[in-house]
């Protein structure tokens, strides 16, 4: 096959530049050079090759070589590699650049290999795939990567990579990782090739190794050159090489090719070639021939078998006088392409084919789509359709009146049918398949036609929940009632400012906003916030600690004492203390974004046990800091109260227990101290492990928070009834047989577990569990049979079992199912009781229940009766209440409980979301009515809690489930002695608020700054002084205030149909810096405030153009300014709003919600509204100093300090204006001014 080169025409390679050597022919004419070699014969001058373009200038050639080039294997590409660290791509022959890509910053591009899903390029110090359309797949570096120069695949997913270094790579492409490190030696491995039998490794000494495929151990060695080796290639049973050799003791290229036969593994007779070899490849498609490249661009074809009668090929390639780097063949053997120093790449094609293919069957490759066209249309046109002409985008409204209805758009299908509840009751499972006798709800072969219409089809069996299939609308949506829905905040560019809470909530309670991380405990929240114990205790509440979360429990429940309605609260300082737990991340409670798929319910239930022993503990660590003194014999004390053991042998305590049981036994004496949340929701617990083959007991004592409800697991249990009673009453106390470690017998050993009740907690925190299908499934049965319980005069199926005796059944009153009778699954009712609380269902959870502990210490549950039952039954329950009646008679304890709230998930099948059902005790009302100034009476009523959705609900809507879309997780019951004991009148109420307003006296942190003041004054502003005691504030008195925020979370907005940009989410801010200066006095203006807020959280956006904060200005390693914690500048304001001073600022109402705290509106002067006009723009703080001050602030950037001052200024020269009633035409002339410059502040 003969060639064409494809390189510059007005240069060399003309076609009188054509050395062509045949076997006869006359002599080449003597104007051209013909050099004589014996054995060769010059033969005939005919070109055999023609001018082609002028070769291509590479992308970055200008100041880059071309390092490699590479012919696609797959599809009509020419890939290229410089010593820049480029790649660049190009389409067939006509070298139509594809695309083109940097894979490193420096490095040079050793190699390319191409491969079914993209290529593979080398560099020195890194491995890049990337698809062919130039997007990176993954690049793989490594230490062992040092100086690469050659890779080769070996498998699909298996890659070898040398250079020179000691180590040669092998990588596995499916794992990206670095499955084998074979020593090669100083030497390195400068050229990898292969073949069935071995992988051929040469070295830059002229070294060739031969290795096996498989485990890369060394099988052979050859020695192709005395000095260098330059490039190999091997092809059947031949290697053959180009390399240096020594003459007089420097390198010269050697014109001979070193063949060897790789079947004896010696050298035969070698090849003499024209040109200096620098580089050599096979044909692909000519097993026989080889092409030969020198240095200088000559190219030579070189015939390996027919060496008595050669036919000889050569060409000079235009290289521009540089030197030929690199080289390669296409697979189909019909191009060549040739990189040179110059940047330039050259490409040589078989003369046969003027538009050479690079390989044989190359597949299509994917080019960018195009643009369609607009038609050229006729305006007479009439037939053409106006349909396919594009709309502009809506400027006003949300669709066009040419749109067809939603309704007729929906794709639409038959419904499968359901399957019968029967059925799924009654399956037993056999792997995959699932196996229930027939329950003959339908003849044989026959379906009715209307599927989807309620009573036909399927079973319409209006149990308790079943009714959950027939609630669903056509698009998956579950038909709730709207207060139980999740509502969205809507934004706009006020953020909330312009959103009414009050449609959403019309009662005198303040809700909770759910726009930030971890907003789904609100609901928890608020049930906390309305125990009322709990909620005193944590008002009163301070600690020293940085992150507490008591102590931010305590500052939110004083906002929602203090918020309204139209103003709800946000939990962020207590969520960005919660973030910082670690105890709450390893429990899996900090959600993220990339958070899916989260069980709400487990989630919510670890979080109620978390944050009750959180508070536990943190309330034991503070009351232990205030008593220092008496700690050492505290702990004595409570270590001999915390485990009570008594054993039947006095061996017991001789053994010695080691550091990990000691440390054990303080971390549960700590557990089961004696606190105020232990008072509220402990119940005090014994658990007695007896050896069953010694019989030696060990007793110790435990404190529950909160106790998990444990259901039936057995299959014979879970068909029988159990109440409320039975499933508290087996949670709390239990007995069972486990193998435990005996320290008399030194043994693990069967032993007898029994746990008693020995003390009653005021609240009953219980979780439901209810998270997987088996527990929905037994709750489901209990609250069906609650519902249908059968009575004396007719008897009904309580099950879905079929009788095993089937038809031929003799007994009349057989629960089980017959096809011969009639069932309850049967019998249309009309209507369906669970629809709704309101029909006067008897629910499984009770409103109320007594729980008490006899004499034997046998806890004793007693609810009250929920459902219609036999005579039998109720002969038999009576006789046990009296009994039980004569028992507790006996007893010491017995409570009687109210239900006080419940957190349920509601999934309306789109999302799940939180709710809480409270019952709002009278102090709360009576405490709102005195704050809010209205006439409502002070009672206790129900509410539903759905984030700032609050609605009045009936008591028995608290126990209506229907756990389809309505499962409850958590519950909260009340001792009503203790509530009866401290439930004043209304009148006391409102009397107990007042005094307690007039005596509280706020805590004054301030003291802390006069009794150890800080030595080195790392404020921005040098006339930072604290407050002395002589200058306390007081009610009334006027502090300026400003604060400055970064960006936690940027804000997230979606661009709507209609062009328009909507806020899905707002971007969550943190406060980072907090000034306060002096109103009044003689040191009016001086700052005693200047706290830069300290952050553990990463900072998105540090908005110094506006807020001054630079990064580092918040890490305590790197700043150098008055850095604190958020609490005790928190501390500091909520003390000035308890005293009741007045706050001067611009824009506050936005800088105390960041904050997150609650002050009264007749406290706040905001001078953003003081000089505004109705229905027109505010005015920045920048733009009015300029105008009433004459001075120029914020110029480069904002300083608290001194934004706090102008509003200062700002409030005196409008007390002075109004003084000299001069305001109105003040303002007039600043917004006349304001729009004529714009309201920007001249630069002059």
């Amino acid at each position: 096959m003969d060639y064409v080169y494809c390189g510059g025409a007005d240069q060399i390679g003309a076609s009188e530049d054509i050395l062509s050597v045949y076997d006869t022919g006359p002599s080449r004419s003597s104007e051209h050079y013909s050099p004589s070699f014996n054995g060769f014969n010059i033969g005939s001058s005919d070109a055999d090759y023609v001018a082609s373009p002028i070769p291509i200038l590479a992308d970055g050639g200008e100041n880059f070589g071309v390092s490699t080039v590479a012919f696609d294997d797959y599809e009509e590409l020419l890939w290229m590699g410089n010593q820049g660290g480029h790649v660049t791509s190009y389409y067939t022959s006509s070298l139509q650049k594809y695309t083109s890509f940097q894979v490193h910053a420096s490095d040079i591009v050793r190699q390319i290999i191409t491969v079914d899903s993209g290529v593979l390029v080398l560099t020195q110090t890194s491995l890049r795939h990337q698809i062919r359309r130039g997007l990176p797949k993954f690049t793989h570096k490594s230490n062992n990567m040092v100086e690469m120069v050659c890779m080769l695949q070996l498998s699909p997913h298996r890659l070898v990579m040398a250079g020179l270094q000691e180590e040669l790579i092998d990588f596995d492409m499916g794992s990206l990782k670095e499955t084998r490190l074979e020593h090669v030696g100083s030497a390195g491995c400068t050229v990898l090739r292969k073949n069935s039998r071995y992988l051929f490794a040469g070295d830059q000494f002229g070294t060739v190794t031969l290795r096996d495929l498989n485990t890369l151990n060394v099988e052979h060695t050859i020695k192709t050159h005395t000095n260098s080796l330059s490039d190999f290639d091997v092809q059947g049973n031949y290697l053959i090489s180009c390399g240096f050799s020594g003459r007089q003791n420097n390198l010269a290229i050697d014109r001979f090719l070193m063949v060897y036969d790789l079947r004896m593994l010696r050298p035969i007779s070698p090849i003499q070639v024209l040109i200096d070899p620098q580089m050599l490849k096979f044909l692909p498609s000519l097993t026989s021939r080889l092409a030969v490249v020198s240095s200088y661009g000559q190219f030579q074809l070189v015939d390996t078998v027919e060496l008595s009668e050669p036919r000889v090929s050569m060409y000079q390639i235009n290289t521009n006088g540089s030197q030929c780097l690199s080289f390669d063949i296409s697979s189909s053997s019909q191009a060549m392409a040739f990189g040179d120093q110059s940047g330039h790449i050259n490409t040589i094609a078989s003369i046969q084919t003027p538009q050479p293919q690079f390989n044989a069957f190359s597949r299509n490759t994917e080019f960018a789509d195009v643009v369609p066209q607009l038609p050229m249309v006729p305006f007479t046109d009439t037939n053409f359709p106006l349909s396919s002409v594009m709309l502009p985008h809506l400027t006003t409204g949300t669709r066009w009146f040419s749109d067809w209805p939603e309704e007729l758009l929906r794709y639409g299908y038959h419904r499968p049918k359901a399957i019968d509840a029967d059925v799924l009751n009654s399956m037993k499972m056999q792997g995959p398949i699932g196996y229930s006798p027939n329950p003959r709800t339908a003849r044989r072969n026959q379906i009715p036609y209307c599927l989807i219409e309620h009573g036909q089809g399927g079973s319409s069996n209006p149990n308790a929940n079943g009714n959950a299939a027939t609630t669903k609308a056509d698009s998956g949506v579950k038909i709730i009632p709207r207060r139980y829905r999740k509502v969205e905040l809507k934004y706009t560019k006020l953020g909330t400012q312009d959103f009414d809470f009050e449609q959403h909530n019309q009662t005198i309670f303040a809700g909770l906003e759910a726009t930030l991380p971890n907003s789904y405990c609100n609901a928890m929240l608020q049930i906390l916030y309305f125990t009322e114990p709990l909620r005193l205790k944590l008002l009163g509440h301070t600690c020293l600690k940085e992150f507490c979360l008591s102590c931010e429990l305590g500052f939110l429940f004083h906002m929602l004492d203090k918020s309204t309605a139209s103003t709800p609260c946000q939990a962020s300082n207590f969520l960005r203390s919660f973030r910082t737990v670690p105890e709450a991340s390893a429990l899996g409670l900090i959600l993220t974004d990339r958070s899916s798929n989260v069980n709400l319910i487990t989630l919510i239930q670890n979080w109620n046990r978390f944050i009750l022993h959180q508070m536990h503990y943190e309330i034991l660590d503070s009351g232990k800091n205030s008593t220092l003194n008496g700690s050492q014999n505290t702990s004595f004390a409570g270590d001999s109260m915390c485990t009570t053991e008594n054993t039947t042998t006095s061996d017991l305590y001789d053994s010695i227990s080691d550091e990990s049981s000691k440390e054990e036994e303080r971390e549960r004496c700590k557990i089961n101290a004696e606190t105020e949340i232990s008072k509220i929701f402990g119940t005090k617990q014994i658990c007695i492990n007896r050896c069953i083959k010694c019989h030696a007991e060990k007793s110790k004592e435990n404190i529950l928070l909160a106790c998990n409800l444990s259901y039936p697991t057995h299959i014979k249990d879970s068909e029988q009834h159990f109440d409320f009673g039975n499933i508290l009453k087996r949670s709390l106390s239990s007995e069972k047989n486990i193998q435990a470690f005996c320290e008399n017998c030194k043994k693990f050993s069967p032993t007898n577990q029994s746990v008693k009740v020995t003390s009653l907690p005021q609240t009953l925190a219980i979780n439901c569990g209810l998270n997987n299908e088996k527990d929905i499934g037994f709750l489901k049965r209990q609250l069906n049979r609650c519902n249908d319980r059968p009575t004396a005069e007719t008897v009904s199926l309580s099950t879905s079992k079929p009788c095993r005796y089937g038809v031929n059944c003799s007994r009349s009153d057989c629960h089980f199912m017959h096809p011969d009778r009639k069932s309850p699954s049967h019998i249309n009712q009309p209507g369906n009781i669970n629809s709704s609380p309101s029909a006067r269902q008897k629910s499984w959870f009770p409103l109320t229940f007594n729980m008490g502990i006899n004499e034997e210490g046998e806890l004793i549950v007693q609810s009250p009766s929920q459902s219609a039952k036999s005579e039998q039954e109720e002969e038999d329950e009576e006789q046990q209440q009296q009994q039980q009646e004569k028992v507790l008679s006996k007893g010491s304890v017995q409570r009687m409980y109210g239900l006080h709230a419940v957190l349920c998930q509601i999934d309306d099948g789109t999302q799940k979301n939180l709710v809480s059902l409270i019952n709002v005790r009278q102090k709360y009302h009576a405490m709102k009515v005195t704050t809010s100034d209205t006439s409502e009476e002070a009672q206790n009523q129900w509410y539903i809690f759905n984030d700032f959705s609050i609605s009045p609900v009936s008591p028995q809507e608290s126990v209506w489930f229907t756990l389809d879309w309505k499962v409850p997780c958590v519950l909260f019951y009340q001792s009503l002695e203790d509530d009866d004991e401290s439930s004043p009148t209304v009148d006391e109420l409102a009397a107990a608020m007042k005094n307690s307003d007039l005596t509280t006296v706020p805590t004054n942190p301030f003291l802390q700054d006069m009794l150890s003041p800080m030595t080195n004054n790392l404020s921005t502003d040098a006339s930072l002084k604290p407050l002395q005691a002589n200058e306390m504030p007081q009610a009334g008195d006027l502090i300026a205030m400003d604060a400055e925020f970064v960006t936690l979370n940027p804000e997230e907005n979606e661009i709507r149909p209609d062009g328009k940009t909507a806020t899905i989410k707002p971007c969550h801010m943190s406060v980072a810096r907090i000034s306060c200066i002096r109103g009044q006095g003689p040191d009016e203006g001086v700052p005693f405030i200047d706290d830069y807020i300290s952050t553990q959280e990463k900072v998105v956006d540090y908005l110094t153009q506006f807020s001054g904060i630079k990064p580092g200005d918040l890490d305590a390693n790197f700043s150098n300014k008055r850095l604190t914690a958020l609490k005790y500048s928190y501390q500091k304001l909520k003390f000035l709003v308890d005293v009741g001073v007045i706050f001067v600022g611009h824009g506050l109402k936005n800088d105390f919600r960041v904050i997150n705290i609650y002050v009264p509106s007749e406290q706040i002067i905001d001078t953003v509204h003081l000089f505004h006009l109705p229905h027109q723009r505010m005015v920045s703080l920048r733009f009015l100093a300029w105008h009433f001050l004459g001075t120029k602030i914020q110029s480069e950037t904002h300083d608290s300090i001194e934004d706090a001052r102008t509003t200062l200024q700002l409030y005196k020269h409008y007390l002075q204006l109004q003084a000299e009633k001069k305001f109105t035409i003040a303002l007039k002339n600043l917004y006349d001014r304001g729009k004529q410059l714009q309201w920007k502040v001249p630069e002059d």
